[in-house]
């Protein structure tokens, strides 16, 4: 028996694990599944999970009805955070936060700032971020769009950093990130 419909070119979402491949895929996905509900977005490298970044998506999910989640591509985070990070691929950080029950849908940002992804999303009604940021990037996006920064209490007991160094045995740098 043959099958003669379409077939897309992006992968579909399955209901554990919630990744879009691109911010257009999202988009189309936040417009069938998310109408009329309020849309929360945060977005970070989610290297190295750890209880306080399970703590802000909680959060941030509580804040709405449908949580999106930005993954921060590889080489902003090497720029960033220097060599030896991301210790984790996009793909696998990707695969780790969609399938969080509390992540209604997760995919990579084009870059550090979420502005450009999150203009293309259509509608958000919250930007969240942890408050250890002193300018967070996309706050002029989520005002244009009509919506609102929320900054969350940063978990100071958790950080992928001393995680690093815990488990390379090397000490932190001044940026945070452990000796290479």
């Amino acid at each position: 028996m043959s099958n003669n419909s379409p077939v897309s070119k992006e992968p579909a979402m399955d209901k554990w694990m919630r990744v879009c491949a691109t911010t257009d895929e999202a988009a189309r996905v936040l417009k069938e599944q998310a109408a009329g509900k309020k849309i929360v977005y945060t977005y970070g490298v989610w290297d190295l999970l750890h209880p306080g970044h399970l703590r802000l998506l909680a959060r941030a999910k509580e804040l709405g009805d449908f949580l999106v989640v930005g993954v921060v591509p590889d080489e902003p985070v090497r720029k960033l955070k220097g060599e030896g990070r991301p210790t984790q691929h996009l793909d696998e950080r990707l695969k780790i936060v969609g399938s969080l029950r509390f992540v209604d849908l997760a995919f990579p940002q084009q870059g550090y700032d979420p502005s450009p992804d999150m203009l293309a999303l259509g509608r958000l009604d919250i930007l969240t971020k942890g408050d250890d940021w002193e300018k967070i990037p996309g706050t002029e996006a989520i005002e244009r769009m009509g919506g609102r920064l929320i900054k969350l209490t940063y978990s100071q007991e958790y950080s992928s950093s001393a995680l690093i160094s815990k488990i390379s045995g090397k000490p932190k740098t001044k940026a945070g990130e452990p000796e290479c």
